[in-house]
């Protein structure tokens, strides 16, 4: 039996949520049935070597040069030449990037079997209707067959806002690679946990705008100053890195908050920890939610998001994004030790979701 072919295009593979996620995605493919490539903007990023060796990858290369009429040319060269190479040729195209122009244009003009990834809530992150109407409007939303979302929130308030898209809306939640976070977490680091004390940890972007990492910051000097024992790990880089370094400089908790920066592997300090931290305005599926659950670690969240196959709301302990609110919630969470564990069979869901994917593969997934 010929093989269906399958292109993915994305913008790099450095370390991110939405990058982590693919790499799950692509490890979950049957290669005997699908020739997959992968078409990066850039070839770049940490996770590059976590590719599957089965995948055919390939650098777009776009051009970011200042001068705005240089890049123009080249762009729309590169453009052309791979359109007239690639042209209809897969029989299915998904633009993985949401935000990404290049992907999604290159992505219609592949296949008749086209797909756009949704991966964060854009209506709460622009908040304002015109803003995310213009937005999808822009990446051509309504010429795709298919839109994927990754979570039902996300699906939601945009079928709100463009009832068009309903009919072509799927949901399909992150997949997760346990066995690999297992195995990894067990790797050493030169970290130890505080002795008597309890381990708060946020692992992501450091931006303020969206992550709102500061508001644990303040949480966590509350709880000092109220007779909690507790220490507050940020794992990432960002542009507010230094936004962070000062405030904690400013308030005198370098002994209790600590920037550990950018780490490859996280899964080490999520075992470690006794919470895992999502602080975010919004977000369309926080692959850390996953993570957490992949190593038995409850979460403290200001997001309130389903899984199809995971009751998050056993590890979820959903909090206020209101300050003060949020303060008293953590206080009461981390004093009385609200923990809840169950069993999930990751190889289950996993399985369950890539007989969503191969539907769309097929050309024949229909879900309102």
């Amino acid at each position: 039996m010929e093989k269906k072919k399958i292109l993915f295009l994305s913008c790099t593979l450095c370390i991110g949520g939405i990058e982590t996620a693919l790499i799950n995605l692509l490890n979950n493919i049957d290669y005997n049935k699908y020739d997959v490539t992968l078409l990066l903007e850039k070839k770049e990023g940490e996770l590059l070597d976590k590719v599957n060796k089965n995948v055919k990858l390939y650098n777009y290369n776009i051009c970011t040069s200042r001068n705005v009429i240089y890049r123009k040319i080249i762009n729309f060269i590169k453009r052309l030449k791979f359109i007239l190479t690639s042209y209809k040729k897969y029989d299915f195209s998904v633009c993985y990037a949401t935000y990404s122009k290049p992907c999604s244009l290159l992505c219609l003009k592949s296949s008749n079997n086209t797909a756009i990834y949704i991966h964060g809530d854009y209506v709460q992150e622009f908040n304002d209707s015109k803003m995310a109407i213009s937005f999808f409007e822009n990446q051509d939303i309504y010429s795709f067959k298919n839109i994927i979302f990754v979570s039902n929130e996300s699906r939601d308030n945009l079928v709100n806002l463009m009832p068009e898209i309903k009919s072509k809306s799927i949901v399909i939640n992150n997949f997760i690679n346990y066995k690999e976070i297992i195995k990894l977490s067990e790797k050493n680091i030169k970290e130890e946990k505080p002795k008597n004390k309890t381990l708060l940890l946020y692992v992501g972007r450091l931006d303020e705008n969206v992550k709102r990492t500061s508001k644990m910051i303040d949480v966590t000097e509350y709880l000092i100053n109220n007779n909690i024992n507790v220490e507050f790990w940020i794992l990432g880089d960002g542009n507010d890195y230094n936004l962070y370094k000062k405030i904690i400089t400013e308030r005198h908790l370098e002994n209790s908050v600590k920037l550990l920066g950018k780490k490859l592997n996280p899964y080490p300090y999520i075992k470690l920890c006794d919470y895992l931290i999502i602080t975010s305005d919004h977000e369309g599926f926080p692959v850390t939610f996953l993570e957490a659950i992949c190593l038995n670690k409850n979460i403290i969240s200001t997001i309130a998001v389903s899984d199809d196959e995971i009751d998050l709301n056993v590890y979820g302990n959903i909090v206020s994004k209101d300050i003060d609110t949020m303060k008293s919630q953590v206080y009461d969470i981390v004093k009385n030790g609200k923990n809840n564990k169950v069993n999930v069979d990751f190889d289950k869901i996993n399985n369950s979701r890539m007989k969503k994917i191969e539907k769309i593969f097929e050309g024949d997934f229909h879900e309102v």
